[in-house]
């Protein structure tokens, strides 16, 4: 069992129009600081680990505890068990359950409704939590259906046996020839016809109560571990037996074998009635036995039972509480091991707690939220890590994380991805939004406009991966992306840029190189979807031959170049004239900037001193690289030459401002 999605209303950063998000089997929140995301992995907690000391003013959006906090969490792919437990309760697929949890401060009725006098307040609030769903139940007419989950009485049989008792045709007591069944007979013969069709169906909503449901939903919903980011993890280290983890280690060590069990009980109750033996006296007589006398004498009433207050030996995991130590030269408690350490740890610790249950058999479904798993760790343990994650969510367990590093993404896995922004409406008011671009969409675009036909997710994957390194991946977290051609550009344009006082950085954009302008459709479309503004640079490529005239072995190359000249116009939204062959001028706009030839030439190969230059970087690097020589160029002409470069960069800075999101490509 995992969670498909999420709405949340009315808490924290979420207004009473909430934010909806589904969920794969790993999930990473990306987006800028305060956006929401971990207020996401906090609503999964109180859904999944309610307490009423979770709950505090600031829980409800601008701290308006009149209106109700809602979560609603829809549960997917459970197993045959699992569906057979909530059948009553499941969608109509048959293979979801969804779950609404209201959460209300009683001490400001909603509604005009009255506060609960029997509530317990927390802190100031008087707060009530109760969890809503739906119910599959029988016609309302028909009161001798009503035993779907259960036998019903005798009492009851026995009234409904004098009923008529005909639904669609069916004649329930010609089912037992006319006699009166068992309870159990009955309810089996009720269950066939409910599962087989033959009973029509009505679906109630209400909460717990009205459901009847406290009982099913209590331990049979996934385990949800979160790993906050800053929290001293002392205390989810802890190990006592209701924290989380205290639970996960005492499962473990209940794998140690029977044998040393029994042995360790023996000799502790030998141990503490030997103890007892020798300081339970006073004057040759034993206390207890005077003590015990003193409470049955103070009954003042014969029963027949006779009380005996005794010591009895402490079970196992009383007696040795197991701690977590760390030995990297020096064997301490892993508490006081570095905080990178210490977050390892936990994910091994959970790991091995999944690969336990597995192999005893048990399916204790595992959701595990973490905030940041980047802190504190290395690069190379961050790509680890990430890994690590993946391979933990293919085994089963479920991970939604939060991060602000471009090693825990993958443009690959964009699908699993959610954007968060924050975004004006009604002209001053801020509102969270989450993006999210499934692999579907993308695979329906390319069938719809192209007629591309025989593509899946996998052959899909793996294009992204051929075309994309670790630096695209840092575009999820721009506010603005530049998609660039080649590595010249990346190498030299930055400086121009800041140059003329315009750094990318402080701007928050990215420069992603696409490696080839064949593949900037790609990454366009991707970071688009995602409503992540985008700036395409690219090289029209126009030939230095007259058009009208194409040499034989150019052809294909010039109709290539062209056709990707016009899709990449039509990509970004801007309209050109239609013609054979389409090489636009150095043009600049909004959106875009297409040079006539090449970057090159533009920037470099137009200024006097190009060929000085060109050499000396030659020499400098030893190598003729066009990126090196790009990189060299620009520092050479933004220290010693600036006023010989080409004016156009101002023009080029000025619409790479004025570049906003226009559109989804795919939703047209």
């Amino acid at each position: 069992m995992k969670i498909k999605s999420i709405s949340v209303k009315n808490f924290k950063t979420f207004d009473s129009n909430g934010v909806y998000i589904t969920f794969q089997a790993l999930t990473g929140l990306v987006g800028e600081n305060s956006s929401g995301k971990s207020n996401v992995l906090e609503a999964i907690d109180i859904f999944f680990n309610f307490s009423k000391g979770k709950i505090k003013k600031e829980s409800f959006h601008h701290e308006d505890t009149t209106k109700q906090i809602e979560i609603e969490v829809t549960l997917f792919q459970l197993t045959a068990i699992e569906k057979d437990r909530f059948k009553l309760h499941l969608a109509d697929d048959n293979e979801s359950l969804t779950i609404t949890q209201k959460i209300v401060n009683l001490s400001e009725s909603l509604d005009g409704e009255e506060s609960d006098e029997d509530e317990i307040p927390s802190d100031e609030l008087n707060i009530y939590e109760s969890k809503h769903g739906s119910k599959w139940t029988v016609p309302e007419d028909y009161e001798w259906l009503n035993c779907i989950d259960k036998p019903p009485t005798k009492t009851n049989l026995s009234k409904w046996w004098k009923m008529d008792l005909h639904i669609n045709g069916n004649d329930i007591k010609s089912f037992f020839s006319n006699k009166q069944p068992s309870p159990e007979e009955y309810h089996n013969k009720i269950k066939e016809l409910w599962n087989s069709g033959s009973i029509p169906k009505r679906k109630i909503t209400g909460d717990d109560k009205i459901l009847g449901w406290r009982g099913i939903l209590k331990g049979n919903l996934p385990r949800y571990f979160l790993i906050p980011a800053l929290k001293n993890l002392q205390d989810d280290l802890k190990l006592t037996k209701t924290s989380p983890f205290g639970s996960i280690i005492s499962f473990l060590t209940n794998q140690i074998g029977k044998e040393l069990k029994d042995e360790i009980d023996k000799q502790t109750k030998e141990f503490i009635d030997t103890i007892i033996g020798k300081i339970d006296t006073s004057g040759g007589a034993s206390r207890i036995d005077e003590i015990n006398r003193s409470l049955n004498s103070n009954l003042g009433i014969d029963i027949d039972c006779l009380l005996n207050l005794k010591f009895a030996p402490p079970a196992i995991e009383d007696l040795i509480l197991p701690k977590l130590y760390g030995d990297d030269g020096f064997n301490s408690e892993l508490i006081y091991k570095g905080h990178g350490m210490q977050r390892l740890a936990i994910f091994a610790l959970l790991r091995t707690y999944h690969q336990f249950k597995q192999a005893a058999g048990a399916s204790d479904d595992i959701i595990i939220g973490i905030e940041e798993p980047e802190i504190y760790l290395h690069s190379h343990v961050k790509r680890s890590a990430y890994n690590f994650f993946r391979d933990f969510s293919e085994s089963g367990t479920q991970i939604i994380y939060t991060t602000h590093d471009s090693y825990f993404v993958k443009v690959e896995n964009f699908d699993e991805i959610r954007l968060f922004r924050k975004e004006k409406y009604e002209n001053t008011k801020l509102r969270t939004n989450v993006y999210e671009f499934s692999v579907d969409s993308l695979l329906n675009f390319y069938k719809n406009r192209y007629g591309k036909e025989g593509i899946d997710a996998k052959s899909l994957r793996h294009r992204f991966y051929h075309i994309c390194d670790e630096s695209k991946n840092e575009g999820f977290f721009a506010k603005k992306v530049i998609i660039i051609e080649g590595e010249t550009e990346k190498y030299s344009l930055p400086i121009y840029l800041k140059n003329k006082g315009f750094d990318l950085d402080t701007n928050r954009i990215s420069i992603i190189s696409a490696g080839s302008v064949d593949t900037i459709s790609y990454l366009f479309i991707l970071f688009n979807e995602f409503k992540i503004p985008c700036y395409v640079i690219f090289d029209g490529d126009k030939p230095d031959f007259d058009l009208s005239s194409i040499p034989t072995n150019q052809v294909e190359d010039i109709k290539h170049k062209s056709k990707r000249n016009k899709e990449l116009f039509t990509f970004i939204g801007v309209p050109y004239a239609e013609s054979e062959y389409f090489f636009p001028e150095t043009t600049i706009s909004q959106q875009m900037a297409v040079w006539e030839k090449d970057f090159e030439t533009v920037f470099h190969k137009a200024s006097e001193n190009y060929k000085t230059i060109k050499s000396e970087s030659t020499k400098f690097y030893g190598t003729p690289s066009k990126p090196l020589a790009g990189r060299f160029f620009a520092e050479k002409m933004t220290k010693e030459y600036p006023d010989a470069i080409n004016p156009i960069i101002d023009l080029l800075i000025k619409n790479i401002q004025l570049c906003e999101w226009k559109t989804f490509i795919t939703k047209k």
